[in-house]
């Protein structure tokens, strides 16, 4: 078969999602060319208004600073990530005169892709290639995430600068033009720190041959270091490199190389040239009083094919500088107008799995801006209305962001197992969390604080998916707690005393604003007859469980029932565990596995604490 388009399968489900084919709407698609095949792998709504904010409270329409104007979508997508064509819902029209005006601005291609949607019941989505200013209908190939992972490689770019402006939206824009200027002059180059000597330069490719592709660089990033040695065994010289192979092994999400930046700070006649046009930029009469320095630190992606060769991977890496130049901006332009100041910045890379790709936000950092604050509340919001994404849970918090690199706990350790009934009914977590047990962090609590354990697991999830933040609680911070709150005696911080589900309960209250709901059951046995509330808890408020009972406490992390065989098991996250943070060992000894009914004790009475998830973004 040969294939003319491929379309991500989040693309499509939320083009036909009725939030967004309900009424006659316009849809930017985001892509590029892999293998000479148009490849759409994000869709923006085009908003109509920026006065069109969204809000979660509808009053606070009334209290809105003037309207936001946001840097453009792409500024938040990886570079490499193009507008290649457009989508439209509603009532078919001939696209043509659209698509000459409109064709243009598709960067990446001259046959820009154009997808429609009805939106009638049993309305299917239709697919067109502008080629030879006509439209041809073509099919289209669904892909999932794994193509993507396997594909391409995110070059990671990582630098703190300084922007020496007023404190004004003139003197702000005219500075980050002049430092946007500066930083794609060639007077900038790459370096890789993992590969010491690799540089990009606009010249040059340094340390490894420049027809050698993404993929290569990868592998000499990862691969283990030579061996030293000076000819008889002896440590002292290095042996003769011998060329990386490229892993085989499908990988299980993006890939990523780190790059750091250098700046040419000698005089010469770029530099000369520079000085001279930046004067026709700079404030004239700048008030030394009022001038700041605004420390931001840049963190950028490019998402490039993984046959792309290094010496075409500078402009990449340029233009992933410039957008996220471009989206810090913006940030700053809007704390000005709402804040009446300037905060020192961060970008932050969200993955929402709904998407499929990266999105990056600029914040003040730190917490003197409130997540709540009603300014970044509009901007979240916003994002959501052109990302097509519910308004009831957060994807842009702070919390939300991407950790990339390896984590010391593990995260998700179920993700690889196998639903024990597919053809049944099945509902698990919904979201990220870390696996807590028995002796991490060096402190030995081994035969007392399983339900510590457990709670820190939850509190986990509830920061990884942005509806809190700071640290995991210790056990001294959860004691302290329960102290405060008047559960506990001031002697019971410091003890190696058990606690419940109920006292989860007040601690997810106390700590992090959660409410709870607590299921009781008499005996473990009645446990399987629980399973539909279970699998109703997961589908709709996707928290993990802890369970208590007897003097043992448990995480489940979700439920699967086969009505035909009256079976019904649950996913086990087991907080006894003492031994290291390795997949390994942790899913080949059952500690997170599926379980069935006998797993409970048949005669102990059992409380679980059901976390309720916040209705907020």
């Amino acid at each position: 078969m040969i294939v003319k388009l491929r379309i991500s399968e989040h693309v499509k489900k939320r083009i036909c999602d009725p939030t967004f084919a309900s009424s006659p709407g316009t849809g930017e698609l985001y892509g590029t060319i892999c293998d000479g095949v148009p490849t759409v792998i994000g869709f923006a709504r085009v908003l109509k208004q920026p006065a069109e904010a969204v809000t979660v409270d509808p009053d606070a329409a009334e209290k809105c600073a003037p309207a936001d104007t946001p840097a453009p979508i792409q500024h938040s997508l990886p570079s490499g990530l193009d507008l290649i064509g457009w989508v439209k819902t509603g009532p078919y029209a001939d696209p043509t005169d659209f698509l000459l005006k409109a064709g243009p601005d598709a960067f990446v291609t001259d046959n820009p892709v154009y997808l429609h949607y009805t939106g009638e019941p049993g309305a299917d989505l239709q697919t067109f290639i502008f080629e030879q200013r006509k439209l041809q209908s073509v099919e289209c190939v669904l892909f999932a995430d794994e193509f993507l992972h396997r594909e391409y490689y995110l070059l990671r770019l990582q630098c703190t600068l300084t922007l020496v402006c007023e404190q004004t939206e003139k003197s702000v824009c005219e500075n980050a033009f002049r430092l946007r200027r500066q930083l794609g002059s060639g007077s900038v180059a790459f370096t890789v720190p993992a590969a010491a000597g690799v540089m990009l330069s606009d010249y040059a490719v340094t340390g490894i041959d420049k027809e050698e592709s993404v993929e290569m660089l990868h592998a000499m990033v990862t691969a283990p270091k030579p061996e030293q040695d000076d000819g008889f065994g002896v440590a002292g010289g290095r042996v003769k490199a011998k060329k990386v192979p490229v892993s085989s092994k499908a990988p299980s999400g993006y890939r990523v190389i780190d790059f750091g930046l250098l700046i040419k700070k000698s005089k010469d006649e770029v530099d000369e040239k520079l000085r001279r046009e930046a004067c026709n930029v700079t404030i004239d009469r700048r008030n030394e009083a009022q001038t700041v320095k605004v420390p931001f630190q840049v963190d950028c992606l490019s998402m490039v094919h993984r046959t792309k060769k290094l010496d075409k991977c500078f402009d990449n890496m340029v233009e992933s500088v410039d957008c996220s130049l471009g989206l810090i901006e913006a940030a700053l332009l809007e704390q000005l107008r709402h804040q009446k100041r300037l905060y020192v910045s961060k970008c932050y890379h969200m993955l929402p799995r709904e998407l499929g790709h990266f999105v990056t936000c600029v914040y003040p950092l730190g917490e003197e801006v409130s997540e709540t604050d009603s300014f970044l509340e509009r901007q979240r919001a916003s994002m959501h209305k052109q990302f097509v994404l519910p308004l009831n849970r957060p994807y842009f918090r702070k919390g939300n962001a991407h950790r990339f690199g390896p984590s010391k706990v593990l995260i998700n350790p179920h993700e690889t197992l196998t639903v024990p009934h597919p053809e049944g009914r099945t509902a698990v977590v919904d979201g990220v969390y870390t696996y807590h047990h028995y002796m991490q962090d060096n402190f030995d609590d081994n035969g007392w604080g399983c339900a510590y354990r457990s709670l820190q697991t939850l509190v986990s999830w509830f920061n990884l998916q942005g509806y809190s933040s700071g640290p995991i609680p210790t056990h001294n911070d959860i004691q302290s707690c329960l102290v405060r709150l008047g559960d506990k005696q001031r002697p019971f911080i410091g003890s190696r005393q058990w606690i419940g589900s109920t006292e989860v309960s007040m601690c997810l209250s106390g700590l992090l604003g959660i409410d709870s709901r607590i299921m009781f059951v008499m005996h473990g046995s009645e446990l399987a007859s629980r399973g539909m509330e279970l699998l109703q808890h997961f589908q709709q408020e996707g928290t993990p469980i802890m369970i208590g009972g007897g003097v043992l406490a448990h995480t489940i992390l979700g439920v699967s029932m086969n009505a035909e065989l009256g079976e019904t098991k649950f996913l086990i996250l087991d907080p006894h565990y003492t031994g290291p943070d390795e997949l390994g060992p942790v899913l080949g000894k059952g500690w997170c596995a599926w379980k069935g009914g006998d797993f409970w004790d048949k005669v102990a009475h059992y409380n679980l604490c059901m976390p309720i998830r916040p209705k907020r973004l």
